[in-house]
C-alpha cells in the first residue's frame, strides 16, 4: 500500500483552541488542525472525536467554513462528551473524518430554502446557514425555524441576535414554555417549532432541511406535504448512534441503511418503505 494512504481508522491530531458554554451542558469547542482532508467538511457531515484513554464519538459539525480550524457543539451525555467538559486549551485529540453525506448545498443553488430546527438538532444546521449566508449571492429566499422547549434552552443565542438584524434571512423561533416576560435576545413566539413553521412563508419549490428528535419528523413532514412540498424536496438528518463512521460495525444500520454511509442527511423519498427510519404517513 502507498505511504501516502490513510486508513480512515486513524485519526489526526486536532489542537484544543477554546471552549465556550452555550447554554447549561452545551459546549462549542473549537479545534486547529492541520490534516487537509478535514477542511473539506461540508454542513451535515460529522467526524468521530478520540479523548485518549477515554473513548470516541460521533460529534456534528457545527461550522459552516472549515480552513484550519473546526467548531463542534458538545452536550455533556455520555463518558466521551462529559470527559471533553473537562478538557483545557491546549490538549491534543484525535479527529476522524468527514465522514456521511451531508446537505445538497449544489443542490439548492438558485433556490430558496427553509431550514428546521428543534431542541440540539440545530447544531448540524448551524454549519448549513453559516454556508448559505457566506454564499449568499447563490441562494434565494432563506428561512430559519428553530423551536426549543425554553428560552434558557437556545443554542448560539449571541449568533441568533446577531442574524435577527439581517434583512436576508427569515428568522422564526419559538418555545413550548415562555414567560410571560421573555428576556431572550431575541423576539420569540409560544408554541412548537411546527406551529411556527406553519406560519412560514413557504412555497411547493424551497428545498427544506430538518434536523431535531425523531418525534417531531412526523409532523413537520405532515405539515410541509399539506403545503405541498413534495417529498423529494425535504432533507432530513437522521442523528443515530454511530461508532466506526465507515460503515463496519453496524451501530447505525436502519432498515437496510447505514445512516454512516448513506446519511446522515436523507432525501424523504429516499426513506420510503423504510418503517425504523421515520415514522410518516
Amino acid at each position: 500500500m502507498s505511504a501516502t494512504l490513510k486508513s480512515p481508522l486513524l485519526p489526526t491530531c486536532g489542537t484544543l483552541r477554546s471552549i465556550e458554554e452555550i447554554a447549561p451542558d452545551n459546549f462549542l469547542y473549537r479545534f486547529k488542525f492541520t490534516d487537509k482532508t478535514l477542511s473539506s467538511c461540508m454542513p451535515g457531515q460529522f467526524v468521530q472525536l478520540w479523548l485518549p484513554g477515554v473513548g470516541e464519538s460521533a460529534i456534528s459539525i457545527c461550522s459552516g467554513k472549515t480552513g484550519d480550524t473546526l467548531e463542534l457543539l458538545i452536550r455533556r451525555v455520555g463518558r466521551v462528551t462529559t470527559s471533553a467538559a473537562k478538557m483545557t486549551e491546549g490538549q491534543i485529540v484525535g479527529l476522524r473524518g468527514p465522514f456521511g453525506r451531508g446537505f445538497p448545498v449544489e443542490h439548492f443553488r438558485g433556490k430558496s430554502v427553509c431550514m428546521v430546527a428543534g431542541g440540539c438538532g440545530v447544531a448540524p444546521l448551524r454549519g448549513l446557514w453559516q454556508y448559505l449566508l457566506d454564499h449568499r449571492c447563490d441562494y434565494d429566499r432563506l428561512t430559519l425555524v428553530y423551536g426549543m422547549r425554553r428560552p434558557s434552552d437556545m443554542l448560539f443565542a449571541r449568533e441568533f441576535k446577531e442574524m435577527a438584524k439581517r434583512k436576508d434571512i427569515d428568522l422564526l423561533l419559538s418555545s413550548e414554555n415562555l414567560p410571560p416576560e421573555d428576556k431572550t435576545v431575541v423576539p420569540m413566539q409560544h408554541g412548537m417549532v411546527t406551529a411556527v413553521l406553519h406560519s412560514a412563508p413557504l412555497a411547493p419549490d424551497y428545498q427544506i432541511a430538518v434536523c431535531g428528535p425523531p418525534v417531531m419528523y412526523k409532523f413537520v413532514v405532515r405539515d410541509l406535504r399539506r403545503r405541498g412540498v413534495p417529498d423529494e424536496n425535504m432533507w432530513l438528518s437522521l442523528e443515530r448512534h454511530m461508532k466506526c463512521g465507515i460503515g463496519k460495525c453496524g451501530h447505525c444500520f436502519v432498515s437496510g441503511k447505514l445512516s454512516c454511509q448513506c446519511g446522515p442527511v436523507f432525501r424523504l423519498d429516499e426513506l420510503k418503505g423504510l418503517p425504523e427510519a421515520i415514522e410518516c404517513e
